[in-house]
């Protein structure tokens, strides 16, 4: 539905009203001509004001500068106010931490997880880690004799092995030996190439749209105030694009791996972690076997379980993916993460909105507003002209009633 055009309509109505004055004055005399004149007097006074009004909020009016009493170009002369002040209700009230936690709780993190990693340049990358985690732990120095007992050995002092923290070892290598970067990098280029979905965009939109509605629910001022803000699909996309560019300059990467050291340090010093690992490991060992070559004993079993877990691993990711309990844990563990990370990091919101509207001059700003919000501002002329005759004619009716 094609929407008014308020402008024209107020024009129209101070038009047709200061041409009834014109019209009625001549007649005043009379009590219907001076109804009528006096009415549309105070309407014509009525319209013109809120015209001038209106057009100060913009510009400067008949080129009124701006002054202490007469107060014109007042959005652009308060453009850093309305700035702070936008950054302030996106921040605050339309993407809270209260919002952002309700909307991390319904979050299935481990179906996204399933995707990333199901994608081929995950899993080949993922492959050649592990591989490189064998290899490092093939060439260990220290090593052991063949012995004909280890079957035995290795079932009797499974349980006492410090699987985990071998591990955490291992992983620390690669950590200090860049390893893992080329893991992390194709990880964050699938999240890149992930947020260009359709139903990313679409997600983000019907939230956005979500908390604008209840910012205004009921507040007609808050309506107003919203309406100076980009629109939904703007504000979505500029998002994606932050999104993006952290992915794309190093940033997320950066505190991924910054994740994983965390993880080595409490794998290394946190027991119900360790005992966590070393029960999965145990797990994968007592199914596969354990016949090994020679090296020391704890290296051998950590071998033996990264090749089964290369060699299974889309296996592995099914039983994941079936596996509702775990992924309750997995999503449970990583929610926690990301809240301290809301926590930390939730002024950035504000951040963000100042940087995307500080490229906005004055002209392009009084543009924007204008495009959303100057045609109900053209209500206040309207409403300025109607009422404004409204109130002249009952003024001009109690004049004849009092002199009577």
């Amino acid at each position: 539905m094609t929407k008014r055009n308020n402008t024209q309509s107020a024009n129209l109505t101070l038009g047709g009203i200061t041409l009834g004055f014109l019209v009625s004055y001549p007649f005043h005399g009379s009590f219907i001509g001076g109804l009528i004149s006096s009415g549309c007097s105070a309407g014509m006074i009525g319209g013109l004001a809120d015209w001038f009004a209106v057009t100060a909020l913009f510009r400067r009016p008949l080129g009124i500068r701006p002054g202490k009493v007469v107060r014109t170009e007042i959005i652009p002369q308060n453009r850093e106010r309305i700035f702070t002040a936008l950054a302030d209700m996106v921040q605050h009230e339309l993407l809270s931490k209260d919002v952002l936690r309700r909307k991390l709780s319904v979050w299935d993190f481990s179906e996204v997880l399933i995707r990333i990693i199901a994608e081929p340049d995950v899993r080949k990358t993922i492959y050649h880690l592990l591989a490189n985690l064998e290899k490092d732990l093939t060439n260990q120095p220290e090593t052991e004799a063949s012995n004909p007992k280890f079957q035995g050995l290795l079932q009797e002092n499974l349980s006492s092995l410090k699987l985990a923290q071998t591990l955490a070892e291992v992983l620390e290598f690669s950590l200090e030996h860049s390893d893992v970067d080329q893991v992390l990098k194709i990880i964050c280029q699938t999240i890149d190439q992930y947020l260009d979905q359709p139903v990313i965009k679409v997600a983000l939109i019907t939230m956005i749209e979500a908390a604008l509605a209840r910012y205004g629910e009921d507040n007609p001022a808050r309506k107003m105030v919203g309406k100076f803000l980009p629109s939904p699909y703007v504000l979505a996309q500029g998002l994606q694009d932050k999104v993006k560019l952290l992915l794309q300059d190093g940033n997320v990467e950066s505190w991924l791996k910054a994740f994983l050291q965390s993880f080595v340090l409490e794998l290394k010093t946190k027991p119900s972690l360790q005992n966590d690992i070393n029960r999965i490991i145990y797990k994968v060992l007592n199914k596969t076997g354990t016949s090994t070559p020679n090296s020391s004993l704890t290296h051998s079993i950590l071998r033996r379980f990264l090749n089964e877990l290369g060699d299974n691993w889309d296996c592995y990711l099914g039983k994941f993916e079936q596996n509702k309990e775990l992924r309750i844990k997995v999503d449970e563990r990583v929610k926690q993460i990301i809240e301290i990370q809301i926590g930390f990091h939730h002024h950035a919101i504000g951040r963000l909105v100042r940087e995307g509207l500080d490229p906005l001059t004055d002209d392009k700003l009084v543009k924007l507003i204008e495009e959303k919000a100057g045609n109900d501002l053209q209500m206040i002329r309207i409403n300025g002209s109607v009422v404004g005759g409204l109130v002249g004619m009952l003024i001009y009716v109690l004049g004849m009633v009092f002199r009577s």
